[in-house]
């Protein structure tokens, strides 16, 4: 399990700076983000921001696009977001689950998300890309059941979820959730609030849930990608902040820990 730092967690800050913080830090490598740290994705863009990440010493395994599955515009952007993706050296492309949530959808929209999930896992292979679903409300994913039977009805191997805890879950359910959707999850993305369905971020080590347990459990699972810190708290310094998430996560993937 490598450890990663998104490039979302510093929105004020450019692509190159917060890859060299990663590098600084001791970070594995950076998720790069798909707005404004990429902006239309150009090649020479992509190539410096690949230089960047090398120079630093970081891999680049994910290119966080905002492609979205069943959504209108997905055929006219969908060549764009994986040459981007290309360009990058990344391993995989986040994607989106539509825009409807699990059990209040309608078919229609449930069907093109799978014809859609599948058209990009099929283009993505051939360029020698993994795709990853983010996990999150307001799509199908939003719930472990919408989770697991998308991935499932798509059956792909190089298409997986992007898991991350939802805050509004109770820390047991999302242990539970973990065991269930860990073995379909070929990404992960962290960050920490110190109660349950709180806005207010706060350091990894304090999280209301088990991160460390619930870790354990991808560990257990095989999973073999990436842990990437997402955002941070904001009542420390950026490089402070960075510096004390990996520092946890190395000591909660440690084999002692697990």
């Amino acid at each position: 399990m490598q450890i990663g730092l998104c490039t979302i967690s510093n929105q004020e800050a450019s692509v190159d700076s917060v890859i060299r913080d990663a590098g600084d830090a001791g970070y594995d490598g950076v998720e790069v983000w798909g707005q404004d740290h990429v902006g239309d994705g150009d090649p020479e863009t992509c190539r410096s921001i690949r230089d960047v990440a090398r120079a630093a010493g970081v891999e680049i395994p994910v290119y966080g696009s905002y492609l979205r599955i069943g959504a209108p515009e997905f055929d006219d952007i969908l060549e764009h977001e994986l040459e981007i993706a290309r360009r990058l050296d990344a391993d995989l492309i986040r994607v989106w689950a539509g825009s409807q949530e699990y059990g209040d959808h309608d078919e229609g929209h449930w069907e093109q998300a799978i014809e859609d999930l599948s058209r990009v896992s099929r283009l993505a292979a051939d360029r020698g890309l993994g795709v990853t679903v983010e996990k999150h409300a307001n799509t199908l994913t939003n719930d472990g059941e919408g989770a697991r039977r998308l991935i499932e009805s798509v059956d792909r191997e190089n298409c997986r979820l992007n898991w991350q805890p939802a805050f509004s879950m109770p820390p047991d359910a999302l242990l539970e959730e973990a065991k269930d959707l860990a073995p379909l999850s070929n990404n992960l993305h962290v960050q920490a609030v110190p109660e349950r369905g709180s806005r207010d971020r706060c350091p990894l080590e304090d999280a209301f849930f088990d991160l460390e347990r619930l870790l354990g459990i991808f560990e257990d699972a095989g999973f073999s990608g990436y842990v990437n810190v997402e955002f941070v708290d904001d009542d420390r310094p950026y490089r402070t902040a960075i510096d004390g998430d990996l520092e946890y996560l190395r000591r909660a993937t440690s084999p002692q820990s697990v």
